[in-house]
């Protein structure tokens, strides 16, 4: 049977169904086909071969970059319409399960995509031609001993889990996106960042970049593929504006801290190969903002009128053609090697570190782009809901920025310069992770202050109060595993390993700031927990993370020497000896459980925040009505009714 109208969700569009939308979107496939052929000429040519040496043959010259080219744009594919299902899309919405479904379908070319590429890696590698490669089946295994091509396994599988759990109905989306956010990350072990100067900050750059174009460029894709008919086109624009703005920061930021660690000069950028490439893709990033400039003042603001969503597919169509040519590039820039660096660094600390002095720790400076991203992050999202939310104490405002601003200090400055190659300044940098910073970003109730800066007002309470949480046992295990975490990250050989690279350092500081966080959330009493925690039940688990800050001081100050093998290796010129660094990690701990109790007093419980905010009202009047009900039950139960006068 035939339906009698058009879909509910769905305006009727015929403008791009006459002979003009088909020639507009043909010549954007000739312009896409030719940015692919430039890529494979681009890349086919970085790396020539040496005369009289074995060469894998023109397929595999041309058909890697092609292939890779696939890959990358596969994967935005997939974690594109990942993000328009988990975060874009209304819920309820027939899009939502179609971008769903659409994930699956590109996490499969993704995956053949890097089966082909493991295979043409391995051709190139070894220098044996793909056919001969074939033909013997036990030369596929020596990929597994190739750099560049050991990370492909790991990733395929990651891509073949995103496949099944995209098709999975009650799954939430999120957990796909998460991983396939994931799969586009193990290759940048294996590219540039490998060899540069600072190795640390490369990576952070190379990985910010990947995961900030992944969602721009994928999220533009799907909103154009799946949203230009559908009803829900403004809520959806409305909300990628606002994300492709920060991720345009982050490309912007990330590419700068990248060609800052590759380049020995400016002058590399006229003199190089690698220069030329790179002004390439900054031009290109520079149309992408003129192109961000006209959808913010001509399409997502007017969204439902017709007209508009012509002028949002052209733009769209326009901008994700200059976005694929900054991605073959991109492919291109992959293959042709960076200048030679100026300057060696330390073999295991991955950048070069200066002599220490105490005023070091303030004045060096090591501008991570992920870390700082996520703090300009942090810092804009509090600033703008204070905006929305009206009326708001300038103490919990100062309380979020300070936290932010110790974090910054101890990651982007000395301290982080240090803390891997000092055990004083790791404990510096831990204890103020895991102890200081958390309890002052708590006290700033960001929890209170989204459900007061929301758009649709929560109907439940205050955000925390409204977190999945059931049962008071789920309560107790992250700060029981917070605080075991001290005692292991010292007694075990966990702490060498998180000092060896970059990003196992980068996963331990997450680790102990996220459990800080749940602690001080918990201690600081500003936003409410999904279940109440009496005077006793704070006074307790505060007593017990002060003991083990304690313990941990102790062992520290009267134990047995911590990773010295590593300590004596990679300390700086004017650094203590290793005894004298561990005493002071240890007075460290021991300042960190004084400030732990000058910290956890408790809020207030009448907190002006609660009262004030307007869209805690009905559950406010609702707490208040139970509370005159039980006062009214404790004056009956007491004998103190009212006088009868009647």
């Amino acid at each position: 049977m035939h339906e009698t109208g058009p879909a509910p969700s769905r305006i009727t569009w015929p403008t791009l169904r006459d002979g003009r939308g088909r020639r507009i979107y043909a010549g954007a496939a000739l312009i896409a086909a030719g940015l692919v052929l430039l890529t494979a000429a681009l890349a086919a040519r970085a790396e020539p071969g040496i005369a009289g040496l074995p060469d894998a043959g023109p397929l595999t010259a041309w058909g890697l970059p092609l292939v890779r080219f696939c890959s990358d744009a596969c994967a935005v594919a997939t974690v594109g319409t990942l993000l328009a299902a988990a975060v874009l899309a209304p819920p309820g919405t027939p899009e939502r399960a179609a971008c769903a479904r659409a994930a699956g379908r590109w996490a499969l070319g993704w995956a053949v995509t890097i089966v082909l590429s493991y295979l043409f890696t391995v051709s190139e590698v070894i220098a044996v031609p793909v056919p001969d490669l074939l033909a013997a089946p036990a030369l596929l295994g020596s990929g597994l001993s190739i750099l560049q091509a050991r990370v492909l396994p790991l990733v395929l599988a990651v891509v073949v889990a995103v496949a099944v759990a995209a098709r999975v109905p009650r799954l939430p989306k999120l957990v796909p996106l998460v991983l396939a956010v994931f799969g586009t990350l193990p290759v940048t072990y294996v590219g540039h960042a490998a060899s540069a100067t600072d190795h640390d900050i490369a990576l952070s750059a190379l990985m910010t970049h990947l995961v900030t174009v992944s969602l721009w460029v994928g999220g533009l894709g799907a909103v154009l593929a799946h949203f230009r008919r559908s009803t829900a086109l403004p809520v959806v624009l409305a909300r990628f504006s606002t994300l492709a703005l920060c991720c345009f920061a982050g490309v912007a930021v990330s590419g700068v801290a990248a060609a800052w660690v590759r380049l020995n000069a400016p002058s590399d950028l006229w003199r190089s190969e690698y220069g030329w490439l790179l002004l390439a893709k900054t031009a290109a990033l520079g149309v992408l903002a003129l192109f961000g400039r006209a959808h913010r003042r001509r399409t997502v603001a007017r969204a439902a009128d017709r007209s508009v969503r012509v002028v949002f597919t052209r733009l769209a169509a326009g901008e994700l053609i200059v976005m694929g040519a900054a991605m073959a590039l991109a492919v291109a820039l992959s293959r042709t090697p960076p200048p030679a660096p100026g300057g060696g660094h330390d073999g295991l600390l991955e950048y070069d570190l200066a002599p220490f002095r105490f005023t070091g720790l303030l004045t060096e400076i090591r501008p991570d782009p992920m870390i700082l991203l996520l703090l300009a992050l942090a810092l804009a999202g509090y600033l703008a809901g204070v905006r929305r939310a009206g009326a708001w104490p300038p103490a919990r405002t100062v309380a979020w920025c300070a936290g932010l601003a110790l974090l910054g200090v101890v990651l982007l400055g000395g301290v982080g310069a240090y803390a891997r190659a000092m055990l004083s300044t790791q404990a510096l940098q831990l204890t103020v992770l895991a102890v200081i910073a958390p309890m002052l970003l708590c006290r700033g109730a960001p929890l209170t202050l989204a459900a007061r800066a929301a758009t649709r007002p929560p109907q439940d309470g205050a955000l925390g109060a409204r977190l999945p949480i059931r049962r008071p046992a789920l309560l107790a295990v992250l700060p029981v595993a917070y605080m075991i975490a001290f005692p292991l990250l010292y007694r075990t050989g966990w702490l060498p390993w998180a000092l060896f690279q970059h990003v196992p350092h980068l996963l331990t500081a997450t680790l102990f700031l996220t459990g800080g966080l749940v602690v001080s959330w918990m201690l600081a009493g500003a936003d409410p927990l999904p279940r109440p925690l009496s005077r006793t039940g704070r006074a307790v688990l505060l007593g017990s993370v002060v003991m083990v800050q304690l313990a941990v001081s102790a062992f520290l100050l009267l134990g047995p020497p911590v990773a010295p093998d590593w300590f004596l290796v990679v300390a700086p010129p004017g650094a203590p000896d290793p005894l004298t660094d561990q005493r002071l990690a240890g007075a460290v701990h021991l300042l960190a459980a004084a400030s732990l109790v000058l910290l956890a007093r408790p809020s207030d419980e009448r907190d002006p925040v609660r009262p004030e905010a307007p869209h805690d009202a009905p559950a406010a009047q609702h707490s208040h009505d139970r509370g005159e009900a039980g006062a009214g039950r404790q004056r009956h139960a007491g004998g103190d009714r009212p006088r009868d006068h009647g």
